[in-house]
């Protein structure tokens, strides 16, 4: 049975299709955080505009073959889409301005409608930032995943549901809201979220810390055979490793200082926040010796200039600085000997 209702879509004409194909192009290049603002004000306009840019986020990702309406009719086989390779491409071409979305979006489609997908594949990708980079990429549902430094997410979209890995490093998640789950794993454990922020972040111990800025997520760990679940309410954290801990209030400074690549540390080691610091830095700091590192400190930092916290850090514990093009070395000032 044929369903002949009209699509609500299409009682808007082609503009809104238009539209949505320009943002989809935008959020896919390389100025999509400068575009942020605007194309959530887009989106928000109505639950039309959504459904718009998730239908071509579908055509451009999902469709491995589209029928053309004016080519398909009486015996004639419907042509072959550009394929997985081919969309990859036009993505590219997209993100790099060098032809116009809404004129590809037609091209593929037609004007009439918006084509039948067949044999539809998952939305598979994989997304990274470099070190000390913090870059935020926008996804085909409408959601976006800001990366913090040297952290790579792992993206397979399907069309029941949204599965992403967080393979390195940190990440906050800020999720569109729509009927198909949206789960991040990370380490033994996985968040489940719909419509909400949260940050997850990965320890190179294999540690896995959660943090819900809005709405609730479950976090679901599997342990020695059993499995626990958590609900998060905004403002709490929780840490499993693999063992899923009680939740715990987290300060809202706290959770956005690392989106400016600071961090706030209480009576921790030396060696921790130069290893924090580190994530960030083509030139490391070293602890020269293992009593420098147990030192004890307090305070917020900026982590992204090594040389300017090493300074900070020597200053405030009298330390030696050995300094070169390779590294940083922080050690105990040695003491003069006196002759008599």
């Amino acid at each position: 049975m044929t369903d002949e209702r009209p699509d609500p879509i299409a009682r808007l004409g082609n503009q809104l299709y238009d539209d949505a194909a320009d943002w989809f192009a935008k959020m896919r290049g390389p100025d999509a955080k400068s575009h942020e603002p605007d194309f959530k004000a887009w989106l928000a306009r109505g639950a039309l505009h959504r459904a718009a840019y998730n239908k071509v986020a579908e055509i451009f990702t999902d469709s491995g073959r589209v029928d053309d309406p004016d080519k398909s009719r009486g015996n004639e086989k419907p042509r072959s889409g550009p394929g997985k390779r081919g969309l990859a491409m036009i993505a590219l071409l997209i993100g790099m301005g060098a032809i116009s979305a809404k004129v590809m979006f037609h091209v593929g489609l037609g004007r009439q409608e918006a084509g039948r997908l067949q044999d539809a594949s998952p939305d598979q990708f994989t997304i990274a930032s470099a070190v000390g980079q913090i870059r935020r990429v926008a996804l085909p549902d409408g959601s976006s995943i800001l990366l913090d430094t040297n952290s790579e997410v792992q993206v397979a979209f399907t069309s029941k549901d949204r599965r992403l890995r967080l393979v390195r490093g940190r990440a906050r998640f800020e999720v569109a809201h729509e009927q198909r789950p949206f789960n991040v794993a990370a380490g033994a454990g996985t968040v489940t979220a719909r419509g909400t922020i949260f940050d997850v972040r990965l320890a190179e111990s294999g540690k896995v810390s959660v943090a819900l800025l809005r709405g609730a997520v479950d976090v679901t760990v599997a342990d020695s055979g059993t499995t626990t679940r958590q609900r998060l309410r905004p403002g709490e954290k929780t840490i499993f490793a693999p063992r899923l801990e009680t939740p715990l209030p987290i300060a809202a400074q706290e959770l956005n200082l690392w989106t400016q690549a600071k961090g706030e540390f209480h009576d921790e080691p030396l060696i921790d926040i130069v290893a924090e610091a580190n994530r960030y830095a083509r030139r490391p700091i070293q602890i020269g010796d293992v009593e420098t590192g147990r030192l004890r400190v307090s305070g917020i930092f900026s982590l992204k200039d090594t040389a300017a916290l090493s300074i900070k850090l020597a200053a405030l514990f009298d330390l030696e600085r050995e300094v070169s093009r390779e590294r940083i070395i922080l050690r105990r000032r040695q003491q003069k000997k006196i002759h008599l």
